[in-house]
């Protein structure tokens, strides 16, 4: 067991890291343009700023609720947690198994793997729910939009 404040101030110092690092590295995607494109760093850096405003909130908010925030426990090994880490394992699997296999079978794997480990059991709805997700990730993005989906690692 152990307590929220000192669990809030741990994340709150983690995020700002991971935001200030974000920051960082966003510097390098900045081109220039003039045709009002404001650029690839627009997004890492607004989703960097959110998360310092985040991070400094809870911050203000542990610190405020200080005495609420020492006497609320938890465990990092309870059970709804150690699912939360394996569905956290199951998405860096389907990160490998994108950049491997190309995200159209890393989807087909994830997927049912997500809606198995969420509750569902029907075969049936997951094998069409599978299908209508990644048809539909392949018409909106590769034909609609002509964006190239991530390819297998043989084929690039």
């Amino acid at each position: 067991m152990s307590n929220m404040k000192r669990w809030n101030y741990i994340i709150s110092v983690v995020m700002f890291a991971f935001a200030l690092g974000v920051i960082f590295l966003s510097r390098s995607l900045h081109t220039p343009s003039k045709t009002g494109d404001p650029g690839a760093d627009v997004w890492p850096l607004m989703l960097a700023g959110v998360l310092i405003f985040l991070a400094c909130l809870l911050t203000v908010l542990t610190t405020v609720n200080s005495k609420k925030e020492s006497q609320k426990t938890f465990s990092l090994l309870s059970r709804a947690n150690i699912q939360v880490y394996i569905f956290m394992g199951l998405t860096v699997l389907f990160c490998v198994l994108m950049y491997v296999f190309g995200i159209i079978i890393a989807a087909l794997v994830f997927i049912p793997a997500a809606m198995r480990m969420l509750g569902i059991k029907s075969l049936k709805q997951m094998l069409i729910v599978d299908f209508i997700i990644v048809l539909s990730i392949y018409i909106i993005f590769q034909l609609l939009l002509k964006t190239p989906l991530p390819a297998p690692i043989f084929m690039r």
